[in-house]
């Protein structure tokens, strides 16, 4: 298994203000906090639901696409916490723009699944 970073709300804001316009606001606190937190989700106590790193970094981009915690940005907010999730965890990620636009629509329209947008990671993975 994969290291185990674990984030939070604070993250996720933090990543917000660094890419995005800072007065973009937040419409969903609740959605926020699953966004973060999702990563984290256990079958059981101590046993994670997403075992691998590319899963769980997928939470944050699944997310932010479905529950759209921002009134704008979900995309590139939910793509930076997941390209910085993957780089702190020793994988970064290249992907092209058109690849990331496709299956983000892919998302958005119910036709891709958090295990697609994990496989996606793991094709763009740099190491």
């Amino acid at each position: 298994m994969s290291p185990i970073i674990r984030v939070d709300v604070g993250w996720v804001l933090q990543i917000q203000s660094a890419i995005s316009p800072l007065n973009v606001p937040i419409t969903d606190w609740g959605a926020l906090g699953f966004m973060a937190s999702r990563h984290t989700f256990e079958r059981e106590r101590g046993v994670l639901y997403y075992e691998e790193t590319p899963a769980r970094a997928a939470t944050f981009l699944h997310s932010a696409l479905l529950l759209r915690p921002f009134a704008d940005y979900n995309l590139v907010i939910g793509w930076a916490c997941t390209s910085q999730y993957m780089h702190v965890s020793g994988q970064p990620l290249q992907a092209k723009d058109d690849d990331l636009y496709e299956l983000a629509q892919a998302v958005r329209g119910q036709e891709a699944d958090l295990r697609t947008v994990a496989q996606h990671l793991e094709s763009w993975r740099t190491t």
